[in-house]
């Protein structure tokens, strides 16, 4: 078949063999990128918000305990003094990707458990209150940023069917040229001449 192609033919079959090449290839490289884009974010999705949100559930607790035994006028500070693990917890925290809210907020939160007294009852439950506020605020950033990374993933996954749907339109398009070339290389070929 190809000997039957004139020098020019081939040109042309080489040429539109180059441009399905080069979108083929073209497209691989986006979507390479936009697959990227999706793994950063389910890893951001774990690391930095799930992760991030069990870690306010334990800073929860602690703050809950410190209260029932405030309250209960227990005495059992002595017993359960958990500044060791809330310090943990907050480093852990703060090793993860911090947007500029959280950071600030992790920043009063860190300030808040060093200036936490629980030796006179009334200031210590306000205290305690302000840091349940505190990481309230936290837990609502987490989940304003999960959503957003979803989000960006379900953008980017519609982005990623669009250039599928696109590649697969331009490949019909290259074999119906290649096609017409192959069967019609005379008739649509050929120099027009004007009368």
């Amino acid at each position: 078949m190809i000997a039957k192609l004139s020098v020019k033919q081939r040109i042309q079959v080489g040429l539109i063999l180059s441009v399905a090449f080069g979108l083929v290839l073209g497209s691989n490289l986006m979507d390479r990128r936009h697959f990227s884009t999706i793994e950063q974010s389910v890893k951001s999705i774990y690391v930095d918000r799930i992760v991030v949100q069990d870690y306010i559930y334990q800073l929860q607790n602690h703050v809950h305990k410190m209260a029932l035994d405030l309250i209960g006028e227990q005495q059992q500070f002595d017993t359960y003094h958990p500044q060791g693990r809330i310090d943990g917890l907050l480093g852990d925290f703060a090793q993860t990707q911090l947007t500029r809210e959280e950071a600030r907020l992790l920043g009063e939160l860190r300030q808040q458990f060093s200036a936490l007294d629980l030796k006179d009852r009334e200031p210590a439950l306000a205290q305690l209150q302000r840091i349940g506020q505190t990481l309230d605020g936290l837990e609502q950033i987490q989940l304003d940023q999960g959503n957003r990374l979803t989000e960006l993933s379900e953008k980017t996954l519609g982005v990623n069917r669009m250039l599928s749907n696109l590649e697969v339109v331009f490949l019909v398009i290259i074999a119906i040229c290649i096609m017409l070339l192959i069967f019609y290389p005379v008739k649509i070929f050929q120099p027009i001449h004007w009368n």
